[in-house]
């Protein structure tokens, strides 16, 4: 085949008629996602006719394409789980997608190594105010994709793959076992992809790889650092000694705010320390990035940020030897610290950022999410992005250790209480199996980490203060709050922990990724993938178009009980995508859309039968669910009689032992 279309450039064209046509999967703004991927073939094909001219890069064409859509789709939000996204600072987003545009091509015209291109699109797609949920797609079909040109002719399996291929295993079990599986196979998606982009990197050679993905790395985190930032001034007047108590910040909410700046700070001081040519930059970077931690009032980020940074300086100040007693002497420092402040500071500053009450109520919620899941489902845990389910299980009641807290916040905030734990959330999504397995990843990580200190390899040795910084920054971090669930953190941490050094992990077998049979495995498991992953993305499709024809005419809470908010007047006349929703029937799955899908069809009384499907659908296979066994209960359906109705009430009260429903 040419050189231009073969085995490993193929996928990147099937990427490029998947990615295009999603920008268009935005029916509140169709226009600008049209005009979005005119300009990205525009700046593409100009590219291309200058380096025909000049020779100047040789990035495959295919290539640069799929990375600049990739950066365009990042900035649509029509894919989000909202058909309208309130974001204040959209000229911000502009300027963050020209800056983004113009360093992918700075990069192409380089002629660096297409392995820097993909880092650089990878780490802006996932920037906080771009991310979602449902994008977790794209970004696993454009690492599947650029798997076959990007790897090795050679790949090294070692015991650390097999471990995480195991993790990886019980993940999809699990997500299959799950009642609430699309959620499931969001987090699976972000999962695979995080593990791809960590074998992908880890394979290839610590000493060309580091410098570039670090400066890269910077480049992006900073990047949103400064759109961040900028959003301060909506706020004032204020201290800023003393900040203002905020829930959200800039539309966003000030925890994701707050672990992204801390691991912005951390990696711009690291990549500063290491490239003093690049600290003039890096060094006031790190120092915003460090004021927004404090800005958000974050005491999780704060304390992995602190943990994280006596790591690196614990780490250059015993250069290649960092051995126990080092480590022992900057705990023990911490520990001082820590006293110290706490005799000598004022009380109301303590209690700011020290509440043993709310350490109560999280334990508290821990024990009951530890016994829910250890009751109804030890093995695989609730599936992946599932806690909702623990408001619904059967044979909760009053005793039950954290019952009282767990009601107490249903009912305040009207959410489902996560356990804000990324250990206990790994027991709640995967039962005892996958935390097990779960723990010796990240214990053998710490293990190889702290073998760097020792190498002779200068490259792995000064890497080894990045890569346990991060660990210890997540170990700490991830106990007090949970956000390795989302995209806009874990894919960078994920980035930074390439950086290990898996050539010191005892060896499996070394794969020949030339065969024949690799490339079969490698096509049909892409293939399941993409089907999956239109299945996922279409569905969000018909979910915005549902949303957007109801807007104004309901509000649907976080527990999918929807109120109507005004009354249809006759005089204006709305078009419900019906025909759609029935032609698309097969496609529609999700609790949530089932739900939504039967309150359009119940508009139309010729439509009830079909609408009474959806339910039905909905119960079968989400038995817990309160809201489709009332809403089935409620739904007038000729020959149905009184006993039916009954039965499916006392079933929408035994499985909302909360009362968050059926109050309703």
């Amino acid at each position: 085949m040419s050189r231009y279309l073969n085995l490993r450039t193929f996928p990147l064209l099937i990427l490029v008629s998947v990615l295009t046509p999603i920008f268009f999967f935005d029916p509140s703004n169709p226009a600008l996602s049209r005009d979005s991927s005119v300009f990205t073939f525009f700046v593409w094909i100009c590219c291309i006719g200058i380096n025909l001219v000049q020779k100047r890069s040789s990035i495959h064409p295919l290539f640069l394409l799929v990375c600049l859509l990739l950066i365009g789709l990042s900035t649509i939000n029509g894919i989000n789980r909202a058909p309208v996204v309130y974001f204040p600072q959209k000229v911000n987003l502009k300027l963050m997608y020209v800056a983004s545009l113009a360093f992918a091509i700075f990069l192409f015209f380089k002629n660096v190594p297409p392995i820097f291109l993909f880092i650089h699109s990878v780490a802006f797609a996932c920037s906080p105010p771009l991310f979602s949920s449902i994008k977790s797609i794209p970004l696993l079909l454009f690492v599947l994709a650029a798997v076959p040109y990007l790897i090795r002719k050679r790949f090294r399996w070692n015991r650390l793959h097999a471990s995480i291929a195991a993790f990886l295993s019980v993940v999809c079990i699990s997500s299959l076992l799950s009642y609430k599986s699309q959620s499931a196979w969001m987090q699976f998606c972000l999962l695979m992809s995080a593990v791809t982009i960590l074998f992908l990197l880890s394979g290839f050679p610590g000493r060309a790889l580091k410098k570039g993905m670090l400066l890269i790395l910077s480049f992006n985190l900073l990047l949103n650092m400064l759109n961040l930032l900028s959003a301060v001034h909506t706020l004032y007047p204020f201290d800023p000694l003393h900040p203002p108590f905020l829930l959200t910040y800039a539309g966003f909410p000030v925890s994701a705010i707050a672990v992204i700046s801390a691991f912005t700070a951390l990696t711009a001081l690291y990549t500063g320390l290491q490239f003093k040519r690049y600290s003039w930059i890096l060094f006031p970077g790190a120092a915003g990035a460090s004021y927004l931690v404090f800005f958000s009032q974050s005491r999780a980020s704060m304390l992995a940020l602190g943990i994280g940074l006596a790591v690196l300086v614990l780490a250059f100040r015993g250069k290649r030897a960092f051995t126990i007693r080092i480590a022992a002497i900057g705990i023990s420092a911490f520990v001082s610290i820590a006293i110290l402040g706490y005799l000598f500071l004022p009380e109301e500053e303590l209690r700011k950022y020290f509440d043993p009450n709310t350490l109560f109520i999280r334990f508290s919620l821990w024990t009951f999410h530890f016994q829910s899941v250890a009751h109804n489902a030890p093995f695989f845990g609730l599936g992946p992005d599932a806690d909702s389910l623990l408001a619904h299980l059967p044979g909760v009641n009053a005793d039950r250790i954290g019952y009282r807290d767990f009601y107490d916040f249903l009912h305040s905030f009207r959410s489902y209480p996560q356990a804000h734990n990324l250990y206990m959330e790994t027991f709640t999504s995967l039962g005892f199996s996958g935390f097990l397995l779960f723990l010796w990843i990240a214990l053998y990580l710490a293990k190889t980490a702290f073998g760097m200190f020792s190498s002779k390899n200068r490259t792995t040795s000064d890497s080894a203060g990045l890569v346990f910084a991060t660990l210890a920054f997540m170990a700490v971090h991830e106990f007090f709050d949970f956000n390795t669930g989302e995209q806009h953190f874990l894919i960078p941490a994920t980035i930074a922990l390439s950086l290990i050094d898996m050539g010191s992990v005892r060896k499996i077998s070394v794969m020949r990724l030339n065969r024949h049979s690799v490339s079969v495995i490698y096509f049909v498991f892409a293939a399941a993938l993409y089907f999956l992953s239109f299945q996922l993305i279409w569905e969000q499709r018909l979910r915005n178009l549902i949303l957007v024809s109801t807007q104004n005419e309901i509000e649907l809470d976080n527990f999918l009980v929807y109120k109507q908010t005004k009354k249809k007047q006759s005089s204006k006349k709305r078009e419900y995508p019906i025909s759609e929703i029935r032609n698309n029937r097969i496609w529609i799955r999700s609790e949530d859309n089932l739900v939504l899908a039967s309150y359009l069809l119940k508009k139309r009384p010729d439509l009830t039968h079909e609408a009474k499907s959806f339910l039905d659908r909905c119960v079968r296979d989400n038995p817990y669910s309160s809201v489709c066994w009332k809403e089935r209960s409620e739904l007038v359906v000729e020959k149905k009689s009184q006993e039916e109705k009954r039965a499916d009430r006392k079933r929408a009260e035994t499985t909302d032992p909360f009362h968050i429903i059926i109050t309703e």
